[in-house]
């Protein structure tokens, strides 16, 4: 193994919700049959995770039990999706003739939705996730580490630790999909942005 350490930021598997395009942010609903099938499928294309972090939401915390059935998962709030409060699943069809509804679409960073987050809320959040995670891992000396997480949160956490000049909304993030960051240990203990970035499983045309 690579002297590193490498966090895997994995988003969950896909729900009835995320197919009907609504906003499900600290709404709990489960993940459908076939993606517990699918990720079922991808589990030994993954790396060896000697850590499990998830969103305590269900969709996550099934996800890792499809994916890392064997590791004991350690349930994390901090890593939830960002609250959509009076949005919450809703359809843009259903919101798109309320005027605080299309001035947060003009202005996401901004504006906040009612009753729920404003984006620097999640964002710090997030990052005192984030700090009890490192030091979870190196007091632990984890090498690899599954975060099974949320879109909103690894568009984030990429924006903030890899290397990459990419807007929030520039980063393709699948469901059912991981990228893998890795940090030589050097950098990891400064602090800095990730050594290299890969999106896990690989696809067979990444391996052809």
């Amino acid at each position: 193994m690579d002297n590193g350490v490498a966090v895997t930021l994995f988003r969950h598997g896909v729900t009835q919700a995320n197919l009907e395009k609504r906003y499900v942010g600290w709404s709990d609903p489960p993940i459908i049959t076939e993606a517990k099938q699918k990720l079922t499928d991808i589990a030994d294309a993954l790396p060896r995770y000697d850590l499990c972090v998830t969103s305590d939401l269900k969709r996550c915390r099934e996800t890792a039990e499809c994916l890392a059935p064997n590791i004991p998962t350690l349930e994390r709030n901090a890593f939830r999706e960002l609250h959509f409060g009076d949005w919450e699943m809703q359809t843009y069809e259903t919101l798109c003739h309320v005027t605080a509804y299309r001035e947060w679409i003009d202005h996401p960073f901004k504006m906040k939705p009612p009753g729920g987050e404003r984006f620097a809320e999640m964002e710090a959040r997030v990052a005192a996730g984030w700090i009890l995670l490192r030091e979870q891992i190196d007091k632990e000396q984890h090498r690899e580490t599954l975060l099974v997480t949320h879109g909103g949160v690894i568009r984030l956490l990429l924006s903030t630790f890899t290397r990459e000049k990419k807007h929030f909304w520039e980063w393709h993030v699948a469901h059912q999909r991981g990228l893998r960051l890795f940090w030589n240990m050097a950098d990891w203990k400064e602090g800095k942005q990730c050594t290299s970035l890969q999106e896990v499983p690989i696809t067979e045309s990444e391996n052809g």
